[in-house]
């Protein structure tokens, strides 16, 4: 069924906001479908296709020289459960390993909000090797926490693994 990952083309952006759209507003609330808008103008990213059509996105940025943040990742509903997001995930790391690059970090709304579709979300980055940094009590406009998770792509870089115990900050 995939049959290409690559890199994200100014022509793209369509698609991409098609995609969007198919998972508003179960995974993207209309701020989000704004700013993945804004991302893919601006941010690195790669597309996944099927048989000729984009069916995923993921979108990253550069935080310091050695960690990037993934910005958005999105897979058409029908297309979920396929290895597509996983397939973006492994081009992007493969990418960044080339480019020295040790630490990829997602957010992504927390456990403490009790919504099926990020339990989902949350088992994904799990699968693929993600941690759980901490959680980031009202980070997001509607006033939900988040959840920081980070995968180390040079375990030996340092000799030190990152921390992955879950930090749970006040909000005082």
């Amino acid at each position: 069924m995939l049959t290409q990952v690559r890199r994200i083309k100014a022509e793209d952006h369509d698609a991409i906001n098609a995609i969007a759209r198919d998972l508003h507003p179960r995974w993207f609330t209309q701020y989000a479908l704004n700013d993945i808008g804004s991302a893919i103008r601006t941010d690195k990213g790669m597309v996944a296709l099927a048989e000729e059509k984009i069916v995923g996105f993921a979108t990253y940025k550069r935080i310091d020289t050695k960690t990037v943040e993934l910005t958005w990742i999105g897979v058409y509903s029908n297309f979920h459960r396929k290895g597509i997001g996983r397939a973006l995930l492994n081009s992007i790391e493969e990418e960044l390993r080339r480019e020295d690059c040790e630490v990829i970090e997602v957010g992504t709304l927390a456990a403490t909000v009790e919504y099926e579709p990020y339990a989902r979300t949350r088992n994904f980055y799990h699968a693929v090797g993600f941690t759980d940094v901490r959680v980031e009590p009202s980070a997001y406009k509607s006033g939900d926490d988040k959840l920081l998770l980070r995968k180390q792509l040079r375990p030996d870089s340092d000799g030190a693994a990152l921390p992955n115990e879950i930090n749970r900050f006040s909000s005082e």
